[in-house]
């Protein structure tokens, strides 16, 4: 601190002394010269110091600058411009864990120790590629010899374990590096991938809940994670049963899904084949596609509830009305018929329990097409979702809308929908006629329809009670829980009309069917005849079944619990209603 004061003494000293050569006599300049040029000498000096100072910090300067360029080529093959670097900063940037809604982890960011080589740095190219490999045999020593010895970067080893990092250090080789960084792990592997997604270096999040974290649509809560809806004890249940089903049927492809009907909460959502999320890559890229909310399918008779319901609604129908459901029924140039017809008069209640083509024709065409139109657009089967995931897709309507295309839609053919869609227009039909928009995460926005009133809800679980007590879905039955339901079995289309050997058989139901808790989805694409199926590929003998084995083994995950005859019976007819007599007849029948 003295030399500093000193300093700044002298220099104050010096500057006077130039403006005293200007004004002084030729005496008085000749005693002052010899100052003046001991104090130019120092200031030189000092100049020079100080311009040796700048010149090393210049090429300080420029050296980093150069390095920072040649780390940019190295990470992203080319300079970004800002927009883009900072894209890339944030895809890098710590996430917050993806937990689960009983807080069981799916995804967090784990630490872990990279091998780099610097090609530049690296004095013998072969001696380091040797030594590398002789600790890490996956290394392709000849290959990474080459790219070294141009002088290239290369990542040897994304995780390196303590025990080949210190393989590695005792090596002493030069140009090798470690280097820290965050790796996104998946502990669920497979287990509802396509709902957490997964991530790619450079752009995080690429699909499922994963990307929705990465654009910042859902925010961290206050202990810094993202909480899921799905159940992964339920979505494991799920899975196994979907599995097991594609192996018994020699299906193509299986998907299902479990709904909360009063909050909209997906608690559980598969789509088999699926994929490890840690290597994405690894699987093939039709099995990291999401069928459950991506792909659209024709899903058959699952669409008679949605007419049935509209038709009571709109006040063309009741649970009695009767429709003529013998031989054929011709609409314009076309003949419906059934695929097991009861061949006589049914009640609008049988058309839905024994599925009539015939019956539920007549049912669209009292409705009419434009309420029709209108009941299907409250149901959500005019847009995409509004859901956080991109994977998303609208469906797809009928170019023009006729009353042939009534006819077909009626029953499910003729328009596709996603499954996604499917399970939450069949939770309003049966949760007091409430639609609700489907969330996977807790904290996001959510819309809400009344699409029905909860009159018409009440008499569809009647009805859709019998389905399963005394209609096409009697393997679907689960003691206690009295669920209810529609079976739905669609032959795919193909050029110039319908293959009847290729289909998607499906069960859409809810428990307890007397006050729905939870609606479920399970499907098959291409399902086969298995034993004990009488050559029957149907919905009736395999996705129902199928359900009934989840809710056997899922119910008390679920929290439900099992319920009384009594209970169920006095559940299922109240209300107020048309034709209550007949319904409790009836129903004192096929109820058990």
């Amino acid at each position: 601190m003295a030399r500093k004061r000193n300093a700044r003494k002298k220099g104050q000293r010096n500057t006077p002394t130039a403006y005293l050569i200007a004004e002084s006599t030729p005496d008085e300049i000749q005693t002052s010269t010899v100052h003046v040029r001991a104090s130019g000498a120092r200031a030189r000096k000092a100049v020079r110091a100080r311009a040796r100072i700048a010149m090393c910090a210049v090429v300080f300067v420029f050296i980093f600058s150069a390095l920072s360029v040649r780390m940019a080529f190295i990470a992203l093959g080319e300079i970004d411009p800002p927009a883009r670097l900072a894209a890339v900063q944030r895809a890098d940037a710590p996430r917050p864990e993806i937990v689960d809604r009983n807080g069981s982890i799916l995804a967090a960011d784990l630490p872990m120790i990279a091998l780099e080589v610097w090609g530049r740095d690296v004095w013998d190219a072969g001696e380091t590629a040797a030594g590398l490999a002789r600790i890490l045999p996956n290394i392709d020593a000849v290959a990474l010899t080459q790219r070294l010895a141009v002088g290239q970067y290369v990542e040897v080893s994304a995780d390196l374990s303590p025990s080949e990092r210190q393989a590695v250090f005792d090596l002493g080789l030069p140009g090798v590096r470690f280097a820290s960084r965050t790796r996104r792990f998946y502990p669920q592997a497979d287990l509802a991938a396509h709902v957490i997604g997964h991530e790619e270096p450079g752009r995080g999040g690429v699909m499922g809940l994963e990307k929705v974290v990465s654009d910042g649509l859902i925010a961290a809560t206050n202990s810094g994670f993202v909480r899921a809806t799905i159940d992964i004890r339920v979505q494991q249940i799920l899975e196994d049963e979907l599995a097991a089903g594609i192996a018994k049927f020699d299906a193509k492809a299986a998907w299902g899904g479990v709904i909360d009907v009063e909050t909209g909460a997906i608690i559980a959502l598969a789509s088999l084949p699926d994929f490890d999320p840690n290597a994405p890559s690894a699987a093939e890229a039709d099995f990291r596609r999401n069928r459950a909310v991506y792909d659209r399918y024709e899903l058959g008779s699952a669409f008679k509830a949605f007419t049935a319901a509209a038709a009571i609604d709109a006040g063309v129908a009741k649970e009695t009305s009767t429709y003529d459901a013998r031989g054929t029924y011709k609409v314009a140039d076309r003949r419906i018929s059934d695929f097991h017809g009861e061949n006589r008069v049914l009640s609008l209640s049988e058309v839905v329990q024994h599925s009539s083509n015939i019956g539920i024709v007549q049912v669209a065409q009292d409705l009419g097409v434009e309420a029709q139109k209108k009941y299907l657009q409250k149901l959500g089967m005019f847009d995409a979702l509004p859901i956080s995931l991109a994977e998303n897709r609208a469906p797809q309507l009928p170019r023009k809308w006729g009353p042939v295309e009534s006819a077909t839609v009626s029953y499910g053919h003729g328009i596709s929908v996603t499954p996604l869609h499917l399970l939450v227009a069949y939770a309003a039909v049966v949760n007091g006629g409430v639609w609700r928009a489907p969330v996977f995460a807790e904290g996001t926005p959510q819309k809400t329809t009344q699409v029905f009133s909860p009159r018409t809800s009440a008499i569809m679980r009647r009805i859709l009670r019998r389905v399963i007590s005394d209609g096409t879905a009697s393997y679907a039955e689960v003691p206690g829980y009295f669920p209810i339901g529609k079976t739905a079995t669609a032959d795919k289309p193909n050029a110039g009309g319908y293959n009847r050997n290729t289909r998607i058989s499906s069960f859409v139901g809810a428990v307890p069917g007397f006050a729905p808790r939870y609606a479920v989805l399970i499907s098959y694409d291409e399902p086969k005849p298995a034993e004990g199926t009488y050559g029957y590929a149907t919905a009736g003998w395999n996705a129902a079944p199928t359900f009934a084995s989840f809710l056997t083994r899922a119910a008390p995950l679920l929290g439900l619990s099992p319920a009384t005859e009594s209970e169920a019976l006095a559940a299922f007819v109240s209300g107020e209603m048309d034709g209550v007599r007949e319904a409790r007849a009836d129903l004192e029948g096929n109820v058990r």
